[in-house]
């Protein structure tokens, strides 16, 4: 019973220390693929910056940055961090956390 108690504290508190993502700085030696915004149907965007180092650095409407490291994906292009999500295909974007959508998006198509 001893030892199960201990696990029944040791397993939830790694899995909260592993869910956290430290905001970490791009890599200055990783290059910049590509830049976009993804805007939601009520106008907030998302800026994301795709590099080399299979990375995507995006900055969210309140002036927050975070960055997630490529991860498989059937199709699209998906990076992760902890339960963070960002996911792209055919030009639409949505960031979960937790398995809960927080922001859907579409291309944002420069005018020429």
């Amino acid at each position: 019973m001893k030892r199960f108690l201990k696990y029944f504290i040791l397993f939830p508190l790694l899995a909260i220390l592993t869910s956290c993502t430290p905001l970490t700085s791009p890599n200055p030696m990783a290059a910049v693929i590509s830049s976009v915004i993804f805007v939601s149907d009520s106008g907030q965007a998302v800026r994301a910056v795709y590099r080399d180092d299979d990375t995507v650095t995006l900055t969210f409407p309140d002036g927050r940055m975070e960055i997630l490291n490529l991860a498989i994906s059937a199709s699209g292009a998906r990076y992760v961090a902890g339960e963070n999500e960002w996911w792209e295909h055919q030009g639409e974007a949505t960031y979960s956390t937790s398995n809960q959508t927080i922001f859907t998006g579409r291309l944002q198509i420069p005018a020429q």
